[in-house]
Formats: C-alpha cells, structure tokens, sequence
C-alpha cells in the first residue's frame, strides 16, 4: 500500500494527482484520476518534448484536466507534489513567462469548486511512477 491509494477524496467526489519529469531536459509527465474507494478511473502519462521541471509539472497538470474535460469527469481535488507549482495557480507567487499561458488555461479547464493542493512525494507515488514512464 502506498500513501496516495490510501486518501481518497471525500464520498462520490473524484481526486487528480499530476506530476512531471524532466531529466537532461527531456520532459515527461503523467497522471491518476481516483474515485472515494480508490479505484482508479483514469490513468495517463505522455511526453512533452524539451522543457525544464516546472515545464513538466504543469503540462502533466493541463494534460490531466484536458482529460478529465474530454472524459465528462468533474473533479474536486487536486494534488500536486510540486509546491512551487501549486502556489503559482493559486496566485501565491508570480509564474514564470514559460508556464503562465499554461496556468491560466489549466483555471479555465478545472471546475470552480475544486481545490488544487500540495502533496509530499510520498503521497504522489503512481503519478510519480508515470510521469517517469511518460
């Protein structure tokens, strides 16, 4: 059992996990969609191409709710591993010019009620493993 199947969202509410990868500057990400129990409803990764790592980690969050968005599947919550990233869509800090258009599509994608969090490592292990596998 790893943390992040273990917090599950609230009953009949769905939870997006993200995370991005990018070594030697070639960029990957991926992500899981989860349901109250769990079980997972959707699970991707992709590559991006060249970036650097908050390049990564945003595209694998715009990914995930374009999927999301395309699939019908309304979340409530997301949680990233990247705190830096987090307090840049939630305004906290200035967003650098390479991911701000990203940013501001991902708040046009994600539905008004749902929150977008911080999470440990830890407690992001299966989109860690398919970011790395993007």
């Amino acid at each position: 059992w790893h943390l992040d199947q273990l917090a599950g969202p609230p009953y009949g509410s769905l939870k997006l996990n993200t995370d991005g990868s990018c070594i030697d500057n070639a960029c990957a990400g991926g992500g899981v969609v989860r349901d109250h129990t769990g079980m997972i409803i959707l699970a991707f990764s992709s590559s991006f191409g060249i970036g650097n790592s908050a390049e990564a980690e945003a595209k694998a969050m715009h990914l995930g709710l374009r999927l999301c968005l395309e699939r019908g599947l309304s979340i409530s919550f997301m949680e990233l591993d990247s705190l830096f990233l987090v307090n840049c869509f939630n305004d906290l800090w200035d967003s650098p010019w390479a991911i701000e258009y990203i940013l501001r599509d991902c708040k046009n994608l994600i539905p008004s009620h749902a929150s977008v969090s911080h999470v440990f490592r830890e407690a992001n292990g299966l989109a860690d493993r398919l970011a790395a596998h993007g």
